[in-house]
């Protein structure tokens, strides 16, 4: 006797059994079952098969068969090879590696710096001497970091305007544009959104404020400025997809346009804003280069200063703590965000939206102005990034040192993220529970190098030693927002696989189109997740790997040697054309067909 299969799991099969299918997948009572491409209906059953039609009989009038028949592909999930305990031993084994690296990388040092704030005395010039909360009294004596967090407070509203509301707002009117523009528009925030040079968007920003000489003085709402390029650019592209996801129908859902609910866009943005705002509370590349705000500096600044050198790390380990409390909640909110909207990315056809008249106007009023306001502070940086180098350091060489320890530890996360991503987006072990497992990261889905500087500094270093130099690749061994979105982006590929079988698709090709649709996601990701890590100011300065990179920008900047600015060192023009190449070539074969979907699957 045939047992139905734990619910969310895919139930096994085999040619001579009849297949099992979980509660969950049976069609809602009293809904009518799809019509097929023959114009019959078909019943939610086993996998489909063909089978003779008895003459002159109805389908009401079929004899009863002990065979499968046919599945409905809104409610129904595939048949695979592999038994749940197979299934589900592959996924552990598979999380197994994400959970490794979070470990190492992000709960231990979490628990050395919070040890760390405890210690009282703490510095290079004086041993430690009692265990307790004195260093959480002083910061709360000092104000210094309630006051970095409240200057923080407007600029980080801006960036959160520029990216949940007016880059989402700018996506549906460009969404409904037609084909041509929103392949302009993709093209434009694509390139937009590689220009994360925080140092050199600074310095050259700083050079010419001086250079000009106006009136106004720099503060920090320069910075949502400098880095709107790449907030806009990201955002956009995310509101495009959403929007496709809300206007396509998934292959085996119903469709997203029929209740005209932009669901996917609202989530994508509440998560932008989310991402912003945390992103916001760790500027460092602005801050410490401006000195801005004066009187205090920002939160990451303040960390860095108290651990550069071991001046104070036990200081800095405390608002390091503070700083990591605040990142945990958006962390878990996000994740709460993530799960409950059900978010998965799909990789299908071009959508063929037709253009609206007025939306085109629209759109490409908000493309020109948006670009507009987001090139005049990228000028500054366009205008000096092909600057010659060949009387400072080596050009080849500041790459390898400045990109290739970076580039170990991209070589190490971002497989770990896309093992764990396929893991729960692919494997399920628990079903379409399965995304909540993803609340383990959470704590560190925001999470830079700044909150765990302490300890990480005191792992390369040793154990009370705080000043150290020479090339370590920063420490993130897990990419843990990367692994929330293969999780979404493996998990919208199963179900087209899935749909693919169901239709008659060879379970050999459904699963060559799976990776062909993948690997241009991890490869892109990839790229990105190298853009960051060399771009890492707070690990380069801290460990004094900064000599090739902003330290020459810096000591132009200081001595006033604009003719020799060191801009070029910030993004070296060879990597600059390489990911504006690789962006330009994903706007136009691959960005078009990602659709990001939310709610009922």
């Amino acid at each position: 006797m045939d047992h139905p299969p734990r619910a969310g799991g895919p139930p096994p099969s085999s040619r001579s059994a009849p297949a099992r299918i979980a509660p969950q997948f049976l069609p809602a009572p009293g809904r009518p079952a799809p019509e097929r491409p023959n114009g019959s209906t078909g019943t939610t059953g086993g996998i489909p098969r063909h089978e003779p039609a008895a003459s002159g009989a109805s389908g009401a009038e079929r004899p009863h068969t002990t065979g499968p028949v046919d599945l409905d592909p809104t409610y129904s999930t595939l048949l695979q090879t592999q038994s749940d305990t197979a299934r589900i031993a592959l996924a552990v084994l598979l999380l197994a590696a994400p959970v490794a690296a979070a470990v190492t990388a992000y709960l231990l040092p979490t628990v050395r710096t919070i040890q760390l704030s405890r210690i009282e005395g703490l510095s290079v010039f004086g041993s430690a001497e009692t265990i307790g909360p004195a260093n959480y009294e002083e910061v709360a004596a000092e104000g210094a970091f309630a006051d970095g967090l409240a200057a923080l407070a407007g600029p980080i509203a801006v960036m959160v305007l520029v990216g949940a509301v007016l880059a989402p707002l700018a996506a549906w009117l460009i969404h409904r544009s037609g084909r041509r523009l929103r392949t302009t528009a993709t093209v434009v925030w694509s390139l937009a959104a590689v220009t994360f040079a925080p140092a050199a968007l600074t310095v050259a920003w700083l050079i010419a404020r001086l250079v000009s000489g106006g009136d106004r003085e720099a503060s920090l709402y320069d910075w949502p400025g400098l880095i709107s390029g790449v907030v806009l650019g990201l955002c956009v592209l995310t509101g495009l997809a959403a929007m496709r996801g809300s206007a396509t129908g998934a292959p085996t859902a119903t469709r997203g346009a029929a209740n005209g609910k932009p669901t996917a866009l609202l989530v994508t943005a509440c998560l932008a804003a989310l991402a912003v705002t945390a992103a916001g509370l760790q500027t460092f590349a602005y801050g410490t280069i401006s000195g801005l705000p004066l009187e205090t500096g920002t939160p990451v600044a303040q960390i860095f200063n108290g651990l550069y050198s071991g001046f104070s790390p036990g200081l800095s380990s405390a608002k390091s703590v503070l700083l990591m409390a605040i990142l945990a909640v958006l962390g878990i909110g996000a994740a709460l965000v993530f799960a409950a909207a059900r978010i998965r990315i799909d990789v299908g056809p071009v959508d063929p939206a037709p253009a609206r008249p007025l939306a085109v106007v629209l759109g490409a009023a908000a493309l020109v102005v948006l670009l507009v306001a987001a090139g005049a502070y990228l000028l500054p940086w366009l205008v000096r990034a092909g600057e010659d180098t060949s009387e400072g350091a080596d050009l080849w060489l500041a790459i390898r040192r400045t990109w290739g320890p970076p580039l170990i530890t991209t070589a190490v996360a971002l497989p770990v993220a896309a093992a764990g991503g396929y893991a729960l987006g692919a494997l399920r072990p628990l079903g379409n529970a399965s995304r909540w497992l993803l609340l383990l990261f959470a704590p560190w889905l925001f999470t830079g190098s700044g909150p765990l500087g302490a300890a990480n500094l005191e792992a390369v270093a040793g154990e009370g030693e705080y000043m150290v130099i020479g090339s370590f690749p920063p420490r993130a061994w897990v990419a843990i927002p990367l692994l929330f979105l293969f999780t979404a982006l493996f998990w919208g590929l199963e179900d087209r696989r899935r749909a693919a079988i169901l239709h008659g698709t060879e379970p050999r090709a459904a699963r060559a189109a799976f990776l062909k649709a993948a690997w241009p996601m991890v490869a892109l990701m990839g790229l990105a997740l190298l853009l960051v890590n060399a771009q890492d100011l707070f690990w380069q300065q801290l460990t004094f790997q900064d000599m090739l990179s902003s330290g020459p920008m810096v000591s132009a900047l200081e001595n006033l040697e604009f003719e020799r600015s060191g801009v070029a060192l910030g993004f070296p023009v060879p990597l600059l054309i390489g990911y504006a190449l690789a962006a330009a070539a994903a706007a136009v074969w691959y960005l078009p067909r990602v659709a990001v979907r939310a709610g009922r699957e």
